[in-house]
């Protein structure tokens, strides 16, 4: 039974380090600016001038490790919008 959850442990730890969104660089009003991704945490770091999108495999991370309570959580409260592009 230990081992069985060290195995899910380290999967859970795993998951959480590779399951990001990316920052982006653009170029608004002539600056480039570095533009995070945001999450339900965090609502006023959108940036009004950039489209974002969901990212879906923190969702379906977080789908899978929803015992955990923390994992869903921490995804999706720091990094459920991912910035794509500049608004037209």
């Amino acid at each position: 039974m230990k081992n069985i959850l060290r195995v899910l442990l380290v999967f859970m730890i795993s998951l959480i380090i590779f399951s990001c969104a990316d920052s982006k660089e653009f170029y608004i009003d002539g600056k480039k600016t570095i533009v995070e991704p945001y999450g339900w945490f965090d609502l006023n770091a959108k940036n009004d001038s950039i489209e974002y999108k969901i990212n879906t495999g923190n969702i379906i991370i977080s789908v899978i490790g929803f015992e955990t309570v923390i994992l869903p959580i921490y995804l999706t409260g720091d990094q459920l919008y991912e910035p794509i592009r500049k608004k037209k």
